[in-house]
């Protein structure tokens, strides 16, 4: 197990991926989703080992057991993601074994087959992106003692992981993954703590002035220096290169107002750093990413055709073909008027939040703040266009407020008729966007999500996010009450 001292040092080993390809096969995969409010079942697999966001397998549960199984193709050891109704859970498996997923009523998550306690405690170790733990490791001021204690918490799992394969419920091959996936965990969790510690250095400002320590810049380096393919097999892969290239923006020039689709922008960062499998996997998962948040300018089948030049025997290829579509279908949603979608453009009356709310009130409004050249904000887009039929029948009315200045002001109105969003849409004018700024309590960047009552009032100011799915539907319903 190795300390913080290698981590920092860039050390970390992540196990390597078989070459040979040679145990190919099927996973017989169960699952079972008792009252799930949505049926659909999508199991994401890697490709020759390698993870890929794109390799999707959608399936329907029974409608009257909540039950199915499918077979599932794999090139040896694998790692698969199984979701269903916002939930998610994943399993280290291998051809020729069978498990069974049970998402439970009350939140729990069942899992039977081969190496049964090891699968629970990987989803229990890995039952967070990061995003809500990286805190954890902010007790200390100092690289050394975040160090300390990101590799403590790293210990208890490792002891754990340890004293099932001592005890014969995890086989070798299992166990070795397991630990392998376990590091790439931690290895995002510090690279996520970096990345909001550094954030202002990301987001623009001089280091020369900054007072960010430059020795956490110095530690978010050095976690990168070492990377190489192997980090390409873990589910992890795509937020973790994410991260890198938010690294590079520090001490580059930082435009918002870029014309290229952000994950374009992110990918053109990697590209000059990477090779060989490590860059045909990271820029096919950057290809997903930017199609999932629905960026479909066109420049991005330009991107793809550069891809098969560069990969010109590449497996993603085919996977690849007919998801470019969605490029051509939502120009093709811009001809057209969208039922639902309503602008409102008389924003520029207004300087604060409580002033727009009192001048609209008499619904209940759950509130997007976002902007087109914010990539987080529009990946959460795509889970509020699938929420707004649950919102409406609540009793909630979606309002979509964007950060945009007066220059996007086309580009917002592209991307509103065509995502589509349904609800209210409005863009701020420059007085409202300063009153924000200074209204919304510690306000650090957007997304931000609000709760709005039928009096105008603002009664959460730091809602869920839509991604948050039914436990968002929850907190909406509380208001109502």
């Amino acid at each position: 197990m190795k300390t913080y001292r290698y981590i920092l040092l860039g050390a970390l080993a992540i196990g390597s991926i078989s070459k040979s390809f040679s145990q190919k096969g099927y996973l017989e995969l169960t699952v079972h989703a008792p009252n799930t409010k949505n049926s659909l079942v999508t199991v994401t697999a890697p490709i020759q080992g390698y993870y890929f966001e794109g390799n999707k397998r959608n399936f329907h549960l029974d409608t009257l057991s909540f039950k199915r199984t499918q077979q599932i193709p794999l090139d040896g050891l694998s790692i698969i993601s199984i979701s269903n109704d916002y939930r998610e859970a994943k399993l280290i498996v291998r051809p020729g074994q069978h498990a069974e997923v049970s998402f439970l009523a009350n939140g729990d998550l069942s899992i039977q087959g081969d190496n049964a306690q090891g699968q629970h405690l990987y989803n229990q170790i890995t039952a967070d992106n990061t995003r809500s733990r990286f805190e954890e490791l902010d007790v200390s001021p100092t690289v050394a003692g975040r160090l300390l204690k990101l590799d403590s918490m790293q210990q208890l799992d490792h002891h754990a992981i340890t004293s099932l394969a001592n005890k014969g419920q995890i086989d070798p091959d299992f166990t070795k993954k397991l630990k392998s996936e376990s590091e790439m965990y931690y290895r995002l969790l510090w690279s996520t703590d970096l990345f909001f510690t550094c954030r202002s250095l990301v987001y623009g400002e001089d280091p020369n002035t900054s007072k960010v320590n430059p020795e956490f810049v110095t530690a978010w380096k050095a976690m990168y220096k070492d990377i190489d393919d192997t980090w390409a097999s873990s589910p992890f892969f795509t937020l973790l290169m994410s991260r890198y290239s938010s690294l590079l923006s520090i001490g580059n020039a930082y435009e918002r107002e870029n014309s290229k689709p952000w994950a374009l922008t992110e990918l053109e960062k990697l590209k000059p750093l990477l090779k060989d499998r490590l860059l045909e996997y990271t820029w096919a998962n950057f290809i997903v990413l930017g199609l999932s948040n629905n960026e479909n300018e066109r420049v991005w089948l330009t991107n793809f055709d550069e891809f098969k030049q560069r990969f010109p025997n590449s497996p993603i290829i085919s996977v690849l073909t007919p998801a470019l579509k969605q490029v051509e279908d939502y120009h093709a949603k811009l001809l057209i008027d969208t039922p639902g979608v309503i602008f409102m453009d008389n924003t520029a009356q207004y300087t604060s939040l409580k002033d727009l709310m009192k001048g609209i009130k008499g619904k209940f409004y759950y509130v997007d703040l976002w902007a087109t050249w914010c990539g987080p904000c529009k990946a959460e887009l795509q889970h509020s266009i699938k929420l707004h039929d649950e919102l409406e029948k609540i009793g909630f009315t979606p309002l979509y407020l964007s950060l945009d200045n007066e220059k996007a002001n086309e580009k917002w109105k592209e991307m509103v008729k065509g995502f589509p969003l349904k609800g209210l849409n409005m863009r701020t004018g420059e007085a409202l966007h300063k009153g924000i700024n200074q209204e919304v309590p510690k306000f650090t960047g957007i997304p931000r999500y609000l709760i709005v009552d039928k009096n105008g009032d603002i009664v959460n100011w730091d809602a869920l996010r839509p991604s948050d799915g039914s436990a968002l539907i929850k907190q909406l319903q509380s208001y109502l009450k």
